[in-house]
């Protein structure tokens, strides 16, 4: 158990008033001092702090004197340093001290708030640690435990806020004039269908400059192909007289030959 502590002050040993004691109770300054000491020390560990219950027998003990000694200088002090049981001044003099606690105002005593301390510190480290092994936690996992990350998300809002509709305004650039003449094509038109298509679909996009480069070449390309097409379906439909006469005499002979000169030569 920790020491327990009372106060003395600076004029304490000099006081007046023990000489006063000692010449009413006619006992020496030296007994009067101790005996106080001793009530002092009494009232600091009592129960109710403050009031002396040590006997005069006790003190007469612990002094080494009479207990008449001690009875005279108990009533030399009434009414100077003692109030009945009570010592006088004790309120101001022996401050409840912060340090051992006050279970009257709730203050805490010195082991209260270090117990307390340690224990904060110690939820400190706890938490410190759980911190430290949720940063631990990878990118992956997240992203396997959720189906759509923090990242993910912000980014195709990012690039949604990006995106915005076909302009009404909008104009064959530079690089589009000279993309278009190099592929053969009419940029005017194919603005113009671009534009109709986009709109009908309701596209968006980031950059309508880009999509409409990237249109330019799709457009050269299926246009060949067309341009293919359309040649193999006129090479077909021509008629040629001269195979069509040819084919026909090896399959059916001379004796028919001069009536397909004569019809050829009439559709001639």
């Amino acid at each position: 158990m920790s020491n327990q502590w009372l106060r003395l002050w600076h004029d304490m040993p000099n006081d007046p008033k023990w000489r006063t004691i000692s010449r009413i109770s006619g006992q020496p300054i030296t007994l009067v001092i101790s005996l106080y000491v001793h009530l002092l020390v009494d009232a600091s560990r009592n129960v109710t702090r403050g009031h002396v219950d040590v006997t005069p027998e006790d003190l007469a003990s612990a002094l080494d004197v009479t207990e008449d000694a001690i009875s005279s200088v108990l009533a030399a002090m009434q009414g100077r340093v003692l109030e009945g049981s009570k010592l006088s001044g004790w309120e101001s003099r022996q401050v409840k001290r912060e340090d051992d606690g006050n279970p009257e105002t709730g203050t805490k005593s010195a082991a209260q708030r270090k117990r307390e301390q340690r224990q904060r510190e110690k939820e400190t480290r706890e938490n410190s640690q759980c911190h430290a092994e949720s940063r631990n936690v990878t990118l992956d996992k997240i992203r396997e435990e959720t189906p759509t990350s923090l990242r993910s998300v912000g980014e195709s809002s990012a690039q949604d806020s990006s995106r915005t509709t076909a302009p009404a305004d909008m104009q064959p650039a530079r690089t589009h004039v000279a993309l278009a003449g190099n592929l053969n094509l009419d940029v005017h038109a194919e603005l113009a269908k671009f534009l109709d298509h986009h709109r009908a679909e309701g596209s968006t996009y980031a950059d309508w400059n880009a999509a409409f480069s990237k249109w330019l070449r799709t457009a050269r390309q299926f246009g060949s192909g067309k341009d293919q097409q359309r040649q193999a379906s006129g090479s077909k439909a021509q008629f040629d007289p001269t195979e069509f006469v040819n084919r026909n005499r090896r399959s059916t002979g001379n004796g028919q030959s001069d009536a397909i000169d004569g019809q050829c030569s009439r559709v001639d």
